[in-house]
């Protein structure tokens, strides 16, 4: 990583995947910032870093490398973004460890949910290191968050919240979760199972994303709105890609999985995940939350943001770009290890949009 005192070093591990390569687009514009993507795959992280608008380096580096704080600490960068999950298979925080150890600022875009939750189990080693470490700046639960605290501004009482991400097919905005999953969420004020495939149901965005089927899944948003909501009885998530016939097949697997189904459940539902079918590339996010306005009358607010024709990632981009930002001119606000929870403002997030075809909708609902 060849030194520019001027700039600001960032290094985003796992730069050339989806959402990797989104946030680095946004913070590449940033003349104060130097990037190096990179990876396992260095031809990979060469191209990704020749396509950037601003200057930026490749390097190979593997996240499981047993060396990995001591080449961390070599390179120096001010801020690793750690893009390369699935996080819900890292061994015990292997990456943030290794920014411990070499004191490197750490942010990640995770949306496992034990990931994200248990996170702030790190906050002692990242206060004796004196760093800022983040989980979870992505949509969830991130963007989410930001907006359950503006709708707070309208509705101080929530008893109740539903999220539904629709992604299209070719994007990572949907939780990496397995498919049949079991976990708890929060019904009618008691914890209750219920795991990733389940409760197939249709929800309508606004135009032109339109209806879609969606089913449970596992975000940290389950379990971090119940300890900021303390009237909160009610929180669910639902996601689905934009093809039926994938939507429609992995909630079967799930139920066969449910039943010890012999079929080979998982292998299907990864199988199903590969099938492409000819969609229109539109994605949204949906939060809906009841309870009472400032005047305690019963009431709802519903708020959308849709991402079209493919654009759907840089909605949970946006969110790591305004929080790396943050860490890098304010970390000392931020030493610790916590969730990426209520740290950004709505309108941060939607400042960080405007160049691209991201739309958002809020409607009052009277209940």
């Amino acid at each position: 990583m060849v030194k520019n005192n001027n700039r600001k070093r960032v290094l985003i591990l796992g730069g050339y995947s989806v959402l990797g390569t989104h946030i680095a687009r946004l913070l590449s514009a940033d003349p104060n910032l130097q990037l190096t993507i990179a990876g396992r795959d260095k031809l990979r992280a060469e191209f990704c870093a020749s396509k950037l608008p601003g200057p930026a380096e490749s390097l190979h580096l593997d996240w499981d490398a047993t060396d990995l704080p001591a080449q961390l600490k070599a390179l120096s960068p001010d801020l690793l973004i750690h893009c390369a999950g699935p996080f819900c298979s890292e061994p015990d925080y292997q990456v943030a460890r290794a920014c411990i150890e070499s004191r490197t600022p750490y942010l990640d875009i995770a949306n496992a949910r034990r990931f994200v939750c248990d996170f702030r189990r790190l906050s002692a080693e990242a206060n004796a290191a004196d760093i800022p470490m983040i989980s979870g700046a992505g949509l969830c639960p991130a963007l989410s968050s930001a907006v359950l605290k503006e709708i707070r501004r309208e509705l101080p009482l929530i008893h109740t919240v539903n999220i539904a991400v629709a992604p299209a097919n070719d994007n990572e905005l949907a939780p990496a979760a397995p498919i049949g999953e079991p976990f708890p969420q929060l019904q009618d004020g008691l914890w209750r199972e219920t795991f990733t495939g389940n409760r197939l149901r249709r929800i309508s965005l606004a135009h032109p994303v339109g209806k879609r089927w969606l089913f449970d899944a596992d975000v940290p948003d389950l379990e971090l709105c119940v300890q900021w909501i303390p009237a909160l009885r009610s929180v669910r998530f639902a996601t689905g890609v934009e093809s039926r016939i994938t939507q429609i097949g992995s909630t079967l697997c799930a139920h066969l999985m449910q039943m010890n189904f012999p079929t080979p459940g998982r292998s299907l539902s990864l199988n199903l995940a590969r099938y492409r079918a000819r969609t229109n590339g539109h994605s949204g996010i949906l939060i809906r939350a009841e309870g009472k306005d400032t005047r305690d009358a019963p009431a709802g607010i519903q708020w959308q943001m849709l991402g079209l024709n493919g654009q759907g990632p840089w909605m949970a981009a946006a969110p790591a770009a305004v929080m790396a930002r943050k860490l890098l001119h304010k970390g000392s606000e931020f030493i610790g290890a916590s969730a990426c929870w209520q740290l950004l403002d709505l309108e941060e997030i939607l400042a960080e949009l405007t160049p691209y075809p991201i739309v958002t909708a809020t409607e009052r609902l009277e209940l």
